[in-house]
């Protein structure tokens, strides 16, 4: 467990807590995740775990929370100097993922197959969905003079195609076609960002 807890800084027994919950539901979904596997994993008692956490759902609203974080703060802070860079980097993103960012995007894969079932969740993911749609049109607005309708039209293109970029290279990962398919999006979206 040790390569996820650099993911979190802070209480040591805290940010343990939150790299167990991580990983468990990156490997068993959010309905894997119980009190009595986060504390063995974590190597904590279940009553140290309550102590630092009222509830297993205090525990994944924090998950949440810092996942949506973790995954949009490298767009909001994204120094391309062109257009074409920002889009580049956006699909790079997937195709260079750490260990650590694949366990984020797991965990996210996994709200979003619970969000098709349970309306808290859902408006968690849709939320976030629409933090990182800001993100990108933001961005964009540094390279493009398209007005904000616009750009936020084009950011939810480019977050469709996030999604379902990274669960393709999840399940059969390499870099070289990747990048290839990325390019031929980024070609795209500099026609309609013109």
């Amino acid at each position: 467990m040790t390569e996820y807890q650099s993911m979190f800084k802070g209480n040591k027994t805290k940010d343990r807590i939150l790299a167990a919950s991580m990983e468990i539901i990156a490997k068993e979904g959010i309905e894997g995740l119980s009190a009595k596997k986060i504390a063995d994993l974590s190597g904590i008692s279940k009553s140290t775990l309550f102590h630092h956490f009222g509830s297993i759902d205090e525990v994944l609203n924090i998950v949440f929370e810092y996942t949506i974080t973790y995954l949009i703060k490298p767009v909001q802070s994204d120094q391309s100097t062109n257009l074409e860079g920002f889009l580049l980097s956006l699909g790079e993103s997937i195709y260079t993922l750490t260990e650590e960012e694949k366990i984020a995007y797991l965990v996210l894969l996994n709200f979003y197959i619970t969000c098709l079932h349970n309306e808290k969740y859902r408006s968690y993911l849709l939320k976030a969905k629409n933090e990182m749609t800001e993100a990108i049109a933001s961005q964009l607005t540094n390279y493009s003079s398209q007005n904000k309708d616009r750009l936020l039209q084009i950011s939810e293109i480019i977050m469709m195609t996030l999604d379902g970029y990274a669960i393709h290279f999840l399940l059969q990962p390499g870099r070289g076609a990747f990048k290839e398919i990325w390019a031929l999006h980024v070609s795209g979206w500099l026609t309609l960002l013109k």
